[in-house]
């Protein structure tokens, strides 16, 4: 080796020098310097299970907060389909009471119609009868007294009824 001006001695120690050297970067330095390369790798794989994690959990409430919605759609027209249900019924049941208050009040003016027909004719028979009485008090010559009249005609009457109900 020493034709190649290489001196063993010195070949040697530099080796071991460099193994020396290598081995104290490797303790010193490059163990270091690949635990933080790691602790950083690993920092940064939970930030992206972190952010994959949280994209889930907004993806989750996303759907929770469509799905709220919906329902409240859901029921903000089950509502409105209540109310106008409920304003149908009101409106028939109205037109029901007023539909009755119309034939109540029909049917009373009917009554009052036939009590004063009623009267009107009880009116027009006590006139007829006397009337009677007193063409008949003419005609026969002699007075009766009132109630024999007025029995004779009521008599008279009845009679003439009975006979134009049986023609």
């Amino acid at each position: 080796m020493d034709a190649l001006g290489i001196d063993g001695f010195r070949l040697l120690a530099q080796i071991v020098n460099f193994l020396i050297l290598l081995f104290l970067l490797q303790r010193l330095l490059f163990k270091p310097i690949l635990r933080l390369m790691d602790q950083r790798a690993e920092r940064i794989r939970a930030s992206v299970d972190e952010a994959e994690r949280m994209q889930k959990l907004a993806d989750e409430i996303r759907e929770m907060n469509e799905k709220s919605v919906d329902d409240a759609r859901k029921r903000a027209q089950e509502i409105m389909d209540n109310a106008s249900r409920m304003a149908d019924q009101f409106r028939q049941s109205q037109m029901d009471a007023a539909r009755k208050e119309a034939e109540l009040l029909t049917e009373r003016a009917r009554d009052e119609i036939r009590l004063e027909r009623d009267q009107a004719i009880a009116e027009v028979r006590k006139l007829a009868v006397d009337l009677a009485i007193g063409a008949a008090g003419k005609v026969i010559g002699e007075h009766l007294n009132r109630e024999d009249h007025v029995k004779i005609v009521e008599d008279f009457l009845r009679q003439a009824q009975a006979g134009d109900g049986h023609r």
